[in-house]
């Protein structure tokens, strides 16, 4: 069986498993570039050599580490897939190690940066008040910027102060708000119009579209440079700056886990638990046992 065809069943036998066409297209994507770099080869011809010189082509160009890894980990399912269904006597990509890039501090959104934006939906138009909504959800949630499009207005429940997101996989799950976003939300759904279909966050088009994912990208760009923000400002620093915040406010790891809605708590932990030496002793200096001897000597 040829590579590309081999790839082929594993995306049919993922789609068929229940995984979302999204993560189906990943697998078609990642793939690809390795029948770039071997050609459209018998699967069963394919040596751990051969794997070994494709992942030494990948570090070669510079990747970045977590590239190189989510290509590796894309590599290996086939091939583990492939042994499975009995493609493959002996499976090449079992002395292959998965990279274990450590994470250097995440690019969130700066404190500045957030306010900076806030102040420039403060003109009152529709597209200011929609846009005010976004941005406080998305920094007051950390969902994902998927899940924030895809949203209707039935999804939300402003008395409880949440809302059901449907994100990776179509996995849905509950988010949480204060009562800021709540305020901002509702200023929305006053001016909100009727008749653009389900979506809470509408395009403004007068097509009936919910607010892209790419949507959300420019509109926080636009407003970046109008703000003058010099960090990144793009959704997914919000996500970051979120974990972030509500890590070094003294928020633990494992609840931030589920909020994010991470199925792993070390993923959480790779991803966002990295400090610096100033973070560290800030966290410190607002957590050390010893902080208990301040209190007992106010006491006596």
């Amino acid at each position: 069986m040829l590579l590309s065809e081999a790839i082929e069943e594993l995306a049919i036998a993922t789609r068929a498993e229940g995984r979302s066409p999204q993560t189906v297209k990943a697998y078609r994507e990642k793939l690809s570039y390795l029948v770039a770099f071997l050609g459209d080869v018998p699967i069963e011809k394919i040596t751990v050599g051969d794997l070994r010189r494709y992942i030494a082509h990948l570090w070669d160009r510079k990747l970045s580490p977590f590239t190189v890894k989510s290509r590796v980990r894309h590599l290996k399912r086939l091939f583990n897939f492939a042994q499975e269904e009995e493609m493959l006597k002996e499976n090449p990509s079992k002395r292959i190690k998965t990279p274990s890039p450590r994470r250097e501090k995440p690019k969130g959104i700066e404190w500045e940066d957030f306010i900076a934006l806030l102040k420039t939906t403060e003109g009152g138009t529709l597209i200011d008040v929609r846009d005010r909504a976004v941005i406080l959800f998305l920094f007051d949630t950390g969902c994902r910027v998927g899940g924030l499009a895809g949203l209707t207005v039935d999804d939300l429940d402003l008395e409880r102060q949440q809302a059901l997101v449907k994100e990776k996989g179509n996995k849905t799950r509950f988010v949480f708000f204060e009562e800021e976003t709540v305020w901002a939300l509702e200023a929305w759904l006053e001016v909100r119009p009727q008749d653009q279909g389900p979506w809470l966050f509408v395009a403004l088009n007068n097509q009936g579209d919910g607010l892209s994912d790419r949507g959300v990208y420019r509109m926080l760009r636009r407003r970046g440079e109008a703000a003058g923000c010099t960090g990144p400002v793009n959704p997914h620093a919000f996500r970051h700056g979120f974990a972030r915040h509500y890590l070094m406010d003294g928020g633990d790891l494992g609840t931030l886990s589920d909020i994010l809605g991470h199925s792993d708590v070390s993923v959480t932990k790779l991803f966002y638990g990295v400090f610096t030496t100033a973070e560290l002793q800030k966290k410190h200096r607002q957590h050390s046992p010893i902080l208990r001897l301040r209190s007992d000597e106010n006491e006596n």
